[in-house]
């Protein structure tokens, strides 16, 4: 868990005093947010030109807001008991593979990166009398397909820590509504909604090509189990599928299917300098202990050597 206060400690006055205001107005419905004034200037919580502002004065994105009648599907936003939430919100612009070409995503990529909340609001009344629901603070969890997912923080002013477990919660919990709505009952919606979620944000199955590539480049071998049974083995990609060009073999590792779920949950990494694998402390008292400093098995030929650069990203991704 993230505690707030020491995340908002460590920002200027003005953009803590600016996110403050999405924290004291959590959990209710507000009319649009008038500038706030500190020592350091007037700050502006949200823009009308864009869903998310990022202010000139600072390197991070500030808010995020949806609006009604949006042409991105919501996914969320999901109470948990604890008072905590997550939100899927679809990036400015709309092909995923220009997600860095605008300032405002890569506001949020450094939001990210450095673990600095954002506000969130959905808009919940139109014209003439628009009102937001303010969500209140959150942290960016990851990236997949165009979507940034949150992690909000709860009643204790703490968050789930960001990692992979947020988008896929997102998407068994659509598929449950889907089900619900649809009135009828289907054991494999149920019983496999998460493995399918997960397959989901990959995109692993059916990339034949691609699996045959890293059979032949790895012996036809886990490259950290070393398992040899190829009906086990499964195509990963180290950086998350985004077309065509991602299916290279310096962006995949052949993994043992539950090897793989672990590692796009992000409950496995490698050391890029050590080639290393480091498990999370959850799985520290299961079987998964022993691949801890397992060092990756790696093509013969160099040149299919996966990309330690795609394995950095992967770990900060991650958080291990």
């Amino acid at each position: 868990m993230e505690a707030l206060q020491d995340l908002l400690a460590q920002l200027p006055v003005r953009h803590r005093a600016a996110l403050e205001w999405f924290h004291r107005y959590a959990g209710t419905e507000q009319p649009w947010p008038a500038e706030i004034e500190t020592a350091e200037g007037a700050s502006f919580l949200a823009t009308r030109a864009k869903g998310i502002y990022k202010p000139a004065w600072s390197n991070y994105a500030l808010s995020a807001r949806q609006v009604l009648k949006s042409r991105y599907p919501e996914k969320g936003p999901i109470f948990r008991d604890d008072g905590t939430w997550t939100y899927g919100y679809f990036q400015e612009n709309d092909d995923p593979k220009e997600r860095d070409s605008e300032y405002t995503n890569r506001g949020l990529q450094r939001c990210w990166q450095d673990l600095v909340p954002i506000g969130v609001m959905r808009q919940t009344k139109p014209k003439p009398v628009v009102r937001y629901q303010v969500l209140g603070l959150a942290l960016v969890s990851g990236w997949d397909g165009g979507y940034f997912f949150f992690e909000g923080f709860g009643r204790d002013d703490l968050a789930h820590s960001p990692s992979t477990e947020t988008e896929i919660e997102l998407l068994t919990a659509e598929q449950r509504r889907s089900a619900v709505q649809s009135r009828a009952f289907d054991a494999d919606s149920i019983v496999d909604a998460r493995e399918r979620a997960l397959a989901q944000i990959v995109r692993r199955r059916g990339q034949q090509e691609f699996r045959e590539r890293l059979l032949e480049a790895y012996g036809r071998r886990c490259a950290i189990t070393g398992c040899d049974a190829v009906e086990a083995l499964e195509a990963a990609h180290i950086m998350p599928y985004l077309g065509p060009e991602t299916n290279n073999v310096q962006n995949g590792l052949l993994l043992r299917a539950d090897v793989h779920t672990l590692f796009d949950l992000g409950l496995i990494a490698v050391e890029a300098e050590s080639m290393k694998v480091i498990i999370a402390s959850s799985l520290s008292f299961t079987a998964y202990r022993e691949l801890a400093g397992t060092r990756l098995r790696e093509p013969a030929n160099p040149a299919l050597w996966p990309s330690l650069d795609a394995l950095r990203r992967h770990r900060e991704w991650v958080r291990l």
